[in-house]
């Protein structure tokens, strides 16, 4: 990865970030008191929502910051798995990736096996 390349990727993950926490600060906490139980229904589904939406932001948050130090110590951009380089479209399409599309795939394919086979499993239990 040429510096160019690198410093287009940080910059891209810094406006991501700015953009995750501009959110993050939109989100609104609590809730207020109703006068009648449909409201108040509604308004705890409201707030189960806005809590489920800031964990996924902050997750977020971290892939981010987690990618901000690997472009810091020139550490973007090869896979964590096998070590091969990332191509360059799949960096700028996600910042926040450490694997390559073949080791991504193997890694889904392995999960969705081992789902596959505990679903068979707790079927075959129950």
């Amino acid at each position: 990865m040429t510096n160019s390349q690198r410093r287009e990727i940080e910059r891209h993950l810094e406006d991501m970030l700015l953009s995750l926490r501009h959110q993050s600060q939109g989100t609104p906490e609590g809730t207020t008191p109703c006068p009648d139980e449909n409201e108040y229904a509604s308004s705890l589904a409201e707030m189960r929502m806005n809590v489920a939406l800031q964990h996924r932001i902050n997750k977020q948050m971290k892939e981010i910051e987690a990618a901000l130090r690997r472009v810091e110590v020139a550490d973007c951009g090869y896979c964590e798995e096998c070590g091969e380089p990332i191509p360059m479209a799949r960096l700028k399409a996600n910042p926040t990736t450490t694997l390559c599309v073949g080791c991504q795939s193997e890694l889904e394919t392995m999960s969705a096996l081992m789902n596959t086979t505990s679903f068979e499993y707790e079927m075959t239990v129950n």
